[in-house]
């Protein structure tokens, strides 16, 4: 790749505290230089490195594109001194052009979805496990068209952390079986076992009867604070028997690994 999207990091007054590694940042940049997107979705911010990287990407590359980005915190309680999400962003600010940035913090996709348009390419880098990225996936129902390309960062993170797998979440994987679930062209970095994968949509809609499979699966206790939201949406987007579907779903798998409500 002619250009190190990745420099914009090197302004920081301290090392970067993003997610995602370095190959596999370069990679989702070589996704926006092929495909050149107008709009991009990306569910997950964290500090921000990332969307810097993002923003860097469409600046260099002069392309007419915007890319709105949410996450459900304020904070990045999880990362080293607790800083604002999107706080590298905005340390940033100079370097980047953010009049074709829209950040959404302290909202879960659900709330806002039908304010935020259409979108060519979406990065998804959330829960990782069940029912995580699914959920997020069904609500993007109206965001999605034909070619656009969803990246699911973290698709073996069972075999990578172990650890987080065992100890944190205990749940079962999600990403992986959403790729597999919708119908398209899949893109992957060229190596043996990728961290990262996507696929760019064969069609303007999918089987939604698809990622209900998905969900049959140990349930991440994560949902218990917004499962309302979800379900109210996912209602509306679908009716009342998908709901129905779902619900029946959530009962019989909500105590797999944690207790009652």
């Amino acid at each position: 790749m002619k250009n190190n999207y990745l420099d914009i990091l090197n302004k920081l007054k301290n090392k970067t505290q993003k997610s995602l590694s370095d190959e596999n940042l370069f990679w989702i940049c070589s996704i926006i230089e092929k495909y050149k997107p107008k709009r991009i979705l990306e569910i997950g911010v964290s500090t921000g490195g990332s969307t810097a990287v993002y923003l860097n990407c469409i600046k260099k590359l002069n392309l007419d594109c915007e890319l709105v980005s949410i996450d459900k915190e304020t904070i990045a309680f999880y990362k080293k001194g607790k800083p604002q999400v999107a706080a590298e962003v905005l340390e940033l600010k100079e370097y980047l052009d953010l009049e074709k940035f829209k950040l959404i913090k302290g909202k879960l996709l659900p709330e806002v979805v039908d304010d935020i348009g259409m979108f060519d390419l979406v990065i998804m880098d959330t829960v990782h496990f069940v029912p995580g990225e699914i959920l997020d996936f069904l609500c993007l129902k109206n965001s999605l068209q034909k070619n656009t390309i969803i990246i699911l960062d973290d698709i073996n993170i069972e075999s990578r952390h172990p650890d987080l797998y065992k100890e944190n979440l205990n749940s079962t994987s999600s990403n992986p079986m959403i790729l597999a679930s919708l119908n398209g062209e899949l893109l992957f970095p060229e190596t043996i076992f990728p961290e990262i994968g996507g696929i760019v949509l064969k069609k303007d809609n999918f089987d939604e009867n698809k990622l209900l499979l998905c969900l049959c699966h140990k349930w991440n206790s994560d949902i218990l604070e917004s499962k309302k939201i979800y379900f109210d949406k996912l209602k509306e987007l679908y009716g009342a028997e998908f709901l129905n579907k779902l619900e029946s779903i959530y009962d019989k798998y909500k105590y797999s690994n944690f207790n009652k409500e």
